[in-house]
């Protein structure tokens, strides 16, 4: 029943749908991960398929891919993929399926980014980002750390990636080089994809500016013309397929960018050759909770075992909660 493999075109029967994609790589053994024809990407319980064929099988194809030679006078930028839309690529002739960008798969796919800056790529993760925990963010904060680069930027599924920034904006201390997240609410193969675009302008804000910290680059508004450069402790997604679904939050946007210029739009911290990062990893036992505050809101929300456990041993369970409207 199961006889498929990563890039096989199948079609399948689940208790409620009738389904035809390519088979993607997955984590999970109990699960089938499938780029459906309309682009998208499902992940499907194996106990919920009735019956599943190959309709082609992977074909293979090989071709010279440019290499990527430094250019004097252009900035490093280290492009850190931790797996999401961005990172999910399909060729649609041969239905190979690829989950990890090298510095050449990201030349063929955007070549602009050669006369931008000197790219270094490679995958750390590939991961759903709603699996995305404290160790995570963790790993993500040491991975920065190794790096030798004027600039850090890390694909990120959409769905958690304002957490993720607001992660590392607490990580890591005394930051002095720019850090920014970026995603794609459409994977990069798909011709009406965002990422050409955010990671585009995500490179030009780094290798133009002097800007510092942690930051999330997203479209603006619908159109393919500019990118907002968010806070990374001050944003969150708003919507779940739109491109502009980033908005700050009680805070305006750092800059605006596009594929030629840099405009700020308030105040940032710019690089100081005295600061020296340091890393404050999160316990690795942290655990978070978080009560929505409404109208009549009862005591008796708060007494459930979650959040009994906060105030009877804090110090031990190391919880933390937060009330949010």
């Amino acid at each position: 029943m199961y006889a498929m493999k990563e890039g096989d075109y199948v079609a399948g029967k689940t208790i409620s749908d009738e389904l035809h994609g390519v088979v993607m790589p997955s984590k999970k053994s109990e699960k089938i991960a499938l780029k459906l024809d309309s682009g998208y990407n499902i992940s499907i319980d194996r106990k919920n398929v009735r019956e599943i064929s190959v309709i082609e099988r992977q074909k293979t194809s090989k071709k010279d891919k440019e290499k990527i030679h430094p250019k004097q006078g252009l900035k490093s930028i280290t492009i850190l993929h931790t797996g999401g839309t961005f990172a999910s690529k399909v060729d649609y002739g041969t239905g190979a399926v690829s989950a990890s960008f090298s510095p050449e798969d990201l030349l063929e796919m955007f070549p602009e980014i050669k006369d931008i800056a000197n790219i270094k790529s490679r995958l750390i993760r590939n991961m759903f980002s709603e699996d995305m925990n404290f160790n995570h963010y963790n790993l993500i904060a040491k991975e920065i750390a190794s790096e030798n680069s004027d600039g850090i930027i890390i694909t990120h599924g959409t769905d958690t990636m304002h957490y993720t920034a607001a992660a590392l904006s607490f990580i890591l201390k005394n930051i002095n080089l720019p850090v920014i997240l970026t995603g794609a609410q459409r994977s990069s193969d798909r011709g009406s994809s965002d990422a050409f675009l955010n990671l585009i302008c995500a490179a030009n804000f780094i290798a133009k500016t002097d800007f510092i910290g942690v930051g999330i680059c997203m479209h603006e508004n619908l159109n393919d013309e500019n990118c907002l450069i968010l806070p990374g402790l001050k944003s969150r997604k708003m919507h779940s397929s739109r491109r502009d679904a980033f908005r700050s939050i009680n805070s305006g946007p750092i800059a605006r960018a596009n594929l030629k210029n840099i405009e700020f739009i308030s105040s940032h911290e710019r690089k100081n050759n005295n600061r020296k990062l340091e890393l404050k990893l999160f316990n690795p036992e942290i655990k978070v909770g978080i009560l929505k505050a409404h109208p009549g809101l009862k005591i008796e929300e708060l007494l459930i075992p979650l959040f009994e456990n906060i105030h009877s041993r804090p110090s031990k369970s190391h919880f933390h909660f937060f009330i949010s409207s």
